[in-house]
């Protein structure tokens, strides 16, 4: 059988054959969309990981924990598999589902934002040579793909610009699961309240379990330092193990390919859903178990609890936050020190020197090396620097205060920006390391060249839960991403579609306009 016959199998094996439960095709498609949106968690979890909780939002009207047993004595899988199978779209909270939407929104938002990158049409070009039969869209493609090829698209767009949410110190999770929902969401003629549940299991999940290897000793990530029954949820999720891939190194030594991770955490969670409907059986404790998820990455150390304690009661999804800048979230706090200095009359002229005093995790990521970071050599290895970001705030930017238009090769190289740089030094600083990772805090420090020294501490996160971005401000973030692509009338009814996701049938009107977008 071809491959474009084994996929046209499978969208029908989904819709008419094996392991449908009680309730016919419409729960068959139900779970399955269920099942597709939690196992992308473990996928994402290798694609960047996080930390402790900060933030949970108690259900209001969910059910009681559906985790009864000693999380050690049992599988971690089979009990997750549990709570997706068990959980409606009547058990997320309300608070719960605005926020989902507004984070759909946000995703959304940054997919188009990156639809004309180089990096985009390339794995455009590739997925389309690849051919398949047509399931879903991808955006900046002109004809659907196979759905797993259209999660690896739309996850690509989703983390390439470093504009999409994040979970603290350094999990992205909208940018691995948005992708995968709208793929499956479209193929399987879901209804919006069926995204949205999807969407927020998935959320949950890829939290917790990133969340279970947290060392709280050192208050960083082990990881950075190194449709269907419950039974058929389970197997797919220990398939979603053995398909974990994904390093940071690019980060560090240059490379796109970053990028490109989250998209493959999407692609690889509809196969191995796909491949559990097929009769597939995954590892029972493909988490736990010696050679398991947690052994294989971060040597077994991690807390069964954080992954199942208060499962369908308490939910983690508040703590998201909306990322103002384009560029990594370590950089956003000296930003925010740098506007406000500008806003009371600092000229990016008049520097003579500035440290930017940072917690030492964030430390590693935005000023070391230094003298790299005081010179980047591409627009997207400016998005972590410290240097470039406060020198770019100080000039002045674009967007919220500095967007998408200030990262460009052509401002890296400006002599001026490149001359302010070199005097920009990062530090690690004792109370900076006392706040994280509840935030991701700095301490501005600049000398002036006529002797006059300010000092400017943002020290809780700008679009976190305390001090949350308004809705004006997340209009205009909206608004800026998608003005490359969409008229500004059809981006008000792309954004008035969302908002209203949870009263229509299917997402035919969101993607209809999605598929207007060209790279």
């Amino acid at each position: 059988m071809s491959d474009q016959n084994t996929t046209a199998a499978a969208y029908a094996d989904i819709h008419t054959a094996g392991h449908e439960p009680v309730g016919g095709k419409q729960a068959s498609r139900r779970t399955f969309l269920k099942a597709s949106g939690g196992l992308i968690a473990g996928a994402a979890a290798q694609v960047a990981p996080a930390a402790a909780a900060q933030g949970t939002v108690a259900a209001d009207n969910g059910p009681p924990d559906i985790m009864k047993r000693d999380p050690e004595a049992s599988s971690l899988v089979s009990s997750i598999a549990e709570f997706v199978h068990g959980t409606g779209f009547g058990d997320l909270p309300d608070t719960i589902r605005r926020i989902a939407r507004q984070h759909l929104l946000d995703t959304i938002g940054c997919c188009l934002a990156a639809a004309r990158l180089e990096t985009s049409r390339s794995l455009a070009s590739y997925l389309t040579s690849e051919g398949g039969t047509g399931q879903a869209t991808a955006i900046s493609i002109p004809r659907q793909l196979p759905a797993p090829q259209a999660a690896f698209m739309n996850g690509l767009l989703a983390r390439s610009l470093e504009f999409d949410d994040m979970a603290m110190p350094d999990l992205h999770p909208s940018g691995a699961i948005v992708p995968l929902i709208l793929a499956l969401c479209e193929w399987q003629c879901a209804s919006g309240e069926q995204a949205i549940l999807a969407y927020v299991i998935g959320l949950e999940l890829c939290l917790r379990l990133d969340r279970a290897g947290y060392d709280r000793a050192s208050r960083s990530s082990r990881f950075l330092e190194r449709g269907q029954d419950a039974k058929a949820i389970a197997n797919a999720i220990g398939i979603a193990v053995s398909f974990a891939a994904g390093s940071l190194e690019a980060n560090r030594s240059g490379g796109t390919i970053k990028r490109f991770q989250s998209g493959w955490a999407g692609k690889s969670a509809i196969q191995a859903a796909l491949l559990a409907k097929y009769g597939v059986e995954g590892p029972a404790q493909a988490l736990e178990g010696r050679y398991g998820f947690y052994h294989c990455f971060v040597d077994g150390q991690f807390d069964p609890h954080t992954l199942t304690d208060g499962l369908a009661s308490v939910w983690q999804a508040s703590d998201l936050r909306f990322k103002p800048y384009p560029s990594n979230y370590y950089t956003h706090a000296g930003i925010d020190a740098a506007l406000a200095l500008r806003q009371k009359g600092l000229k990016a002229d008049e520097v003579a020197s500035a440290q930017l005093a940072v917690a030492t995790p964030m430390l590693h990521t935005i000023g070391e090396p230094l003298d790299r970071k005081q010179a980047p050599q591409t627009a997207y290895e400016a998005k972590f620097s410290g240097p470039y970001t406060v020198a770019s705030a100080l000039i002045g930017g674009s967007g919220l205060g500095l967007g998408l238009d200030d990262f460009t090769d052509e401002l890296i190289r400006d002599p001026a920006r490149r001359a302010l740089m070199r005097r920009i030094s990062v530090t690690s600083d004792p109370r900076c390391d006392s706040i994280f990772p509840q935030q991701a805090p700095a301490i501005l420090s600049v000398t002036t060249k006529d002797g006059r020294r300010m000092v400017e501490e943002v020290l809780i996160n700008r679009g976190s839960p305390e001090r949350p971005l308004s809705d004006d401000e997340l209009a205009v973030k909206f608004s800026e991403n998608c003005r490359s692509v969409l008229a500004p009338e059809t981006t008000e009814a792309l954004r008035s579609s969302i908002d209203r996701i949870t009263e229509a049938k299917d997402l035919s009107e969101i993607v209809r306009i999605l598929a207007t977008v060209r790279g």
